[in-house]
């Protein structure tokens, strides 16, 4: 068994009864396809690829039937499934694609399956770049979590700690036809300006600024869990229940620990985290102004899934989802 095999491994059992792998066709996913394969009797699950077709690229649908002749000769099930076609690409069609194929795999994921994700160890420096970018928090910087509840199943990205160099030269190995998106190519995309551009020239002067980054990666991973347990203990001392927490007990805190409550009450509700920006309005304007009895403070748009209203009375804070 190869240290592919021996990094899914961990994640199956005989509960598991079905496992999903998002097929894009490019190499990361047709390695994962072609080693989760092997454990098919072992671990006695079906097996099920997803593929998306982003309808963006003329070759989207080359590589839907691409994806088709793969799962064909590995005896595999394929769920396709086609995005509608955008006249005008937003400048954020990244985010908005990626919005699109996670409601996909929520709605397919049943209790007791997993879903696999390609992901390597580039994906997970790019992505702690992109967000060092955008002033992320320490959980943002922990980058690309290994695995997380999905709908009523769970994600995992076994080849989190695999350069994508390793996973191409076994695809090579096993002789394995996988597609190369030339989007990729495209450096007005943040992603690929790093992957293409950026990131070449730290190689170059740090060869092991990937060793080095991992590494960071799991500190953060660490001092956030840390963070986490004292987080969690202070928001028990301030709450009155999921939705409310008390304004007195919450200001005996520090700021910085303030914060850190409202950042975990966000995300226990599971709403949109607020923004630098944001957090600094709430705390200096919002929770000083004491002439408004009942005030609403709100990030976010009554259109846009996740978006928080929290209301302020002389005692407490209530936080909701934006309704129209």
């Amino acid at each position: 068994m190869n240290e592919f095999s021996e990094s899914i491994k961990p994640y199956l059992n005989k509960k598991i009864k079905k496992c999903y792998v998002a097929l894009s066709g490019g190499v990361d996913s047709v390695v994962l396809l072609h080693e989760l394969s092997k454990f098919r009797q072992i671990f006695d699950f079906n097996l099920i690829a997803i593929h998306i077709n982003h309808n963006i690229q003329k070759e989207s649908l080359s590589w839907k039937k691409a994806c088709q002749k793969i799962c064909h000769e590995e005896n595999i099930k394929l769920i396709s499934r086609t995005l509608r076609k955008r006249k005008c690409p937003s400048s954020n069609l990244e985010k908005n694609l990626r919005d699109e194929r996670y409601k996909i795999f929520e709605k397919v994921l049943e209790k007791n399956s997993l879903l696999f994700m390609g992901h390597h160890l580039d994906d997970a420096i790019e992505t702690f770049f992109l967000r060092a970018m955008r002033g992320s928090g320490i959980e943002g910087l922990t980058s690309i979590p290994i695995q997380r509840n999905l709908g009523n199943g769970k994600l995992v990205r076994p080849f989190l700690n695999f350069p994508k160099s390793e996973i191409i030269s076994k695809a090579k190995k096993d002789k394995l036809i996988f597609i190369q998106d030339p989007s990729n190519k495209d450096n007005s995309f943040d992603r690929n300006y790093l992957r293409n551009i950026a990131i070449p020239k730290l190689e170059k002067r740090w060869p092991a600024y990937r060793k080095n980054l991992s590494q960071l990666i799991k500190n953060l991973n660490e001092a956030n869990s840390v963070l986490s347990i004292h987080t969690e203990y202070d928001f028990n001392e301030v709450k009155i229940n999921k939705n409310n927490i008390l304004i007195d007990k919450l200001k005996n805190l520090s700021l910085t620990r303030q914060k850190n409550v409202i950042f975990y009450w966000v995300n226990l509700n599971g709403l949109n985290q607020p923004n630098a920006k944001v957090i600094n309005l709430f705390f200096n304007k919002f929770m000083k102004d004491n002439k408004s009895p009942k005030a609403k403070f709100i990030w976010g748009s009554s259109s846009k899934k996740g978006s928080v209203c929290i209301l302020k009375t002389s005692k407490k804070l209530n936080i909701s989802k934006l309704s129209t």
